[in-house]
């Protein structure tokens, strides 16, 4: 059983601060919903087999996901970004609708880049890729990658092999916001992904990448910061169960400067 109060996440430069008004209690009892261990067992219906309440309840944690996607994609963005991260958009000839054949041609790019950079099958090649779908019903996808050396565009275009390339250096007046900006690329292809693929990964990401740091806590005071620091912060209502029972949990959300030379 785990007791807090605080949940602490380090990204890079940055930290994040959930302050909790009542205290998480965490233990192997905790109340679990019995109908989704049921749905779990069945064999997953499209939307379109799901009665209306389920389809809401669906939608609920479709858009729940999304966010959680895009806070993830964020984190790492933070975690990993450099002056030498780029935005690749790939886009194809031929009409490929089929996400499976597609996301086999990203996965081959990919190893091809790796080896053109770095003369080696071992990846090392640090990115993050979402796919998504173009309006003719055609795949194309955006790819972030971090820290890597520089490929001639003619080059990339006889990698990738199926159509074009377009690569860009992230420019961001504001290093705070970089993470938002990059990830405000990838919202829609999250979207789509949680929506047309459920159950399939939101976004791609190669396990070489720096990752997050968290921690929870238990605290009698609050944390403080100066607000010179402090780039933003909300008030929401959380919920957690207590005593059976389903009940608010008010939350004070920071996100901190916690390198103040960047």
């Amino acid at each position: 059983m785990k007791i807090y109060n605080q949940k602490i996440i380090r990204t890079g430069p940055y930290v994040e601060v959930w302050e909790y008004s009542k205290p998480i209690i965490t233990h192997t009892d905790e109340p679990i919903d019995s109908s989704e261990l049921t749905d779990k067992k069945k064999k997953r219906r499209s939307f379109d087999e799901l009665t209306t309440d389920e389809q809401k309840k669906r939608l609920l944690r479709m858009e729940i996901s999304r966010l959680q996607a895009k806070w993830r994609l964020l984190r790492l963005v933070d975690c990993n970004y450099d002056d030498r991260t780029s935005f690749l958009t790939i886009t194809t000839k031929e009409n490929i609708s089929d996400r499976a054949i597609f996301l086999n041609m990203i996965k081959t790019f990919i190893k091809r880049y790796n080896y053109t950079v770095y003369n080696t099958k071992k990846s090392k090649l640090q990115y993050v890729a979402v796919l998504e779908k173009q309006q003719r019903g055609s795949w194309h996808s955006h790819i972030l990658l971090f820290n890597v050396p520089f490929v001639d565009h003619s080059q990339l275009l006889k990698i990738w092999g199926h159509g074009a390339v377009r690569i860009n250096k992230v420019d961001v007046d504001s290093k705070e916001n970089r993470g938002r900006y990059v990830t405000k690329y990838f919202e829609k292809g999250i979207g789509q992904e949680l929506l047309e693929s459920f159950g399939k990964k939101s976004y791609l990401s190669s396990r070489n990448l720096k990752k997050p740091e968290e921690e929870k806590i238990l605290l009698n005071g609050k944390l403080s910061f100066s607000e010179s620091v402090v780039l933003f912060e909300s008030n929401y209502v959380s919920k957690i169960y207590r005593d059976g029972h389903l009940i608010d949990n008010p939350v004070h959300y920071r996100k901190i400067k916690f390198d103040t030379s960047i």
